[in-house]
């Protein structure tokens, strides 16, 4: 029995040194081993999976900084517009603000070549039964407006004052039928009287001679007479003379000076007292 167990420790002694040997052998084969094989193997296994991951996590990067770009850009668009708004904003501001102060500044040479005593006044609203034949001014009777005042702006006679309130006026314009004043043709100073008539924004020159020397392009101004409007202010121009062989007087029609649809600035001119 004894002597059988020597046998197979011996067996088992052999064994192990046979495996330890081959061991050897393959950890020094062309010097890698079993750890190279296993990091090798490892290798082809986990390098496509790298490949996948880092190829992944590439274009998540490309996305992320797109997304970035594509943020940053619409920020930039956003503030450009409200930017472009707001200097669309102040350019009409300073636009309208440069077109009042054109019109103050003819107003005021207005009132200086005239030196008539003048009033000045916001249009603010129109007659909504007579919509282009009279409008409200925003001067009444505590700042000495009174009825049949004449009314202009630096290019010529609007009408005259109609209705005085306290705190507004309404004031006819030149081209309405019930509206008259006194005016003359500068250059042979025939007079006559305007009135409004039916064609729209012109009006009439009644009264004068059917022989008076009145021509094409004629100035017309307030002639002083037979009313509170001061002599000299423009009216307009004469476009149009008709005379009939029967008649006593021409019929001239006159273009005004003022275009009525864009009234907003307008004098209210009170007549000298040495005048009335």
């Amino acid at each position: 029995m004894k002597r059988l167990s020597k046998e197979r420790k011996a067996l088992f002694l052999f064994l192990g040194l046979s495996l330890l040997s081959a061991l050897l052998i393959t950890i020094d084969y062309h010097g890698k081993g079993v750890l190279g094989l296993l990091k090798d193997t490892g290798s082809l296994v986990i390098k496509p999976i790298n490949l996948t991951v880092q190829n992944t996590l590439n274009h998540l990067t490309k996305y992320y900084q797109v997304f970035n770009e594509t943020e940053n850009i619409y920020e930039s668009n956003r503030q450009l517009k409200q930017e472009n708004q707001e200097l669309s904003h102040e350019n009409a501001v300073l636009k309208e603000k440069l077109a009042a102060y054109e019109r103050i500044a003819k107003m005021v040479q207005f009132k200086e070549y005239y030196n008539y005593e003048m009033i000045p006044a916001q249009v603010i609203g129109r007659e909504p039964g007579n919509w282009f034949h009279s409008v409200i001014i925003d001067m009444g009777s505590k700042d000495g407006i009174e009825i049949d005042m004449g009314v202009a702006t630096h290019k010529g006679l609007v009408g005259k004052v109609i209705q005085v309130g306290r705190n507004t006026s309404e004031v006819l314009l030149i081209i309405d039928q019930g509206c008259s004043v006194g005016a003359m043709v500068q250059r042979p100073r025939e007079v006559g009287v305007i009135k409004g008539g039916t064609e729209s924004n012109y009006c009439y020159l009644d009264y004068v001679a059917h022989d008076a020397d009145v021509q094409l392009n004629d100035i017309v101004v307030t002639s002083g007479m037979g009313s509170t409007i001061p002599k000299g202010i423009i009216i307009g121009r004469i476009v149009v003379i008709r005379k009939e062989k029967h008649d006593l007087f021409q019929r001239i029609l006159i273009k005004p000076e003022v275009d009525f649809n864009k009234l907003e600035e307008v004098f209210i001119v009170k007549i000298p007292e040495n005048e009335k």
